[in-house]
């Protein structure tokens, strides 16, 4: 027993710490201490501390509070911690976390898709399967277990409101599963890392819809973004109209081209119509790759924050291993 691993909590609030309260509906109330006390199991494998370091919805959390995260992990000596939040933006949370976290000991974050007082509550048994991935060997250095399933965050994606199997990692498949208490594995490409910067870009995120005359983007520069994401249609394209007020902005902000489909890569050499990826490109945009627009916007805004005006040679490294 005294060669138990050591598993951190640190709990965020998220529906795994939601009960009614005196106003209607669910609300964060839950703490670390109370999710560990209604999943004794946990000491079988592991010797667990926890911690509450927030109590919100996850729309709330802020890049700042995910970097407060990753420096708590960074000077603590656990083998391992799990980060319970909210499921709404757990697929950038972990995202950003992947990007900064740059130890060896695995951050697992997880939540529920239903309240404690829900039937058929799924916050115990996604906390367990959590816990086991943390101290296992050979985690990537930061995952989401959800419904018994480990995802990476370069690819996991929330693709239901309510069901419990809402997690899907749509371009690669899960990473890992859970079975009996044993976590299985697949092998994971590793990625680069970063330094937290002392703040964060503001970065625009907007998509690609039929009929639109584009007058949001005639707001960007003036409201102060320091870089735009465009989710286009299909492979990445966008009307004649949208096409020239991209490369107007793409003069003084970097635009980051990305698609609006949950799968597949960006093009870069096949469509070449005006508003097509190679007019886009050809007129100063920047292909994403495989990463969705919410996630090219988190990279772009760490990468803008570190670097300036050098941020697209590791805008593309990160891509590449998508």
């Amino acid at each position: 027993m005294e060669n138990r691993p050591n598993l951190q909590i640190y709990a965020l609030g998220g529906t795994i710490a939601m009960v009614p309260a005196a106003t209607p509906g669910v609300h964060p109330t839950l703490t670390a201490d109370d999710l560990l006390a209604a999943a004794p199991e946990l000491s079988a494998f592991a010797q667990v501390s926890a911690e509450t370091l927030l109590n919100k919805g996850s729309a709330n959390i802020s890049f700042d509070e995910v970097a407060m995260v990753c420096r708590k992990v960074a000077q603590s000596d656990c083998d391992g911690f799990v980060v319970t939040q909210g499921t709404d933006t757990m697929e950038e949370t972990s995202f950003l976390a992947s990007l900064l976290h740059q130890g060896k000991q695995p951050i697992v974050f997880t939540g529920a898709m239903r309240s404690p007082t829900q039937p058929g509550a799924d916050g115990k048994a996604n906390l367990v399967a959590a816990a086991l991935t943390a101290v296992a060997d050979k985690t990537p250095s930061v995952a989401v277990v959800m419904n018994d399933e480990v995802h990476h965050p370069f690819y996991v994606t929330k693709a239901h409101t309510s069901n419990v199997a809402a997690f899907q990692s749509v371009v690669r498949g899960p990473i890992g599963q859970i079975a009996e208490n044993n976590v299985f594995l697949h092998p994971f490409q590793n990625h680069p890392t970063f330094d937290t910067p002392d703040g964060f870009a503001p970065i625009a995120l907007l998509t690609a819809l039929l009929d639109d005359d584009g007058r949001m983007f005639d707001h960007i520069l003036d409201a102060g973004y320091k870089g735009l994401v465009i989710e286009g249609f299909g492979a990445g394209h966008v009307s004649e109209q949208i096409a020239d007020k991209l490369a107007d902005i793409a003069k003084s902000i970097p635009v980051i081209l990305s698609s609006r489909v949950r799968a597949g890569v960006v093009f870069e050499k096949t469509y070449g119509y005006r508003g097509a990826e190679m007019d886009l490109l050809s007129r100063g945009l920047v292909p994403a790759g495989r990463l969705s627009g919410r996630k090219a916007r988190i990279l772009l805004s760490l990468l803008v924050s570190l670097y300036g005006e050098g941020w697209q040679q590791e805008f593309s490294n990160v891509v590449k291993h998508v």
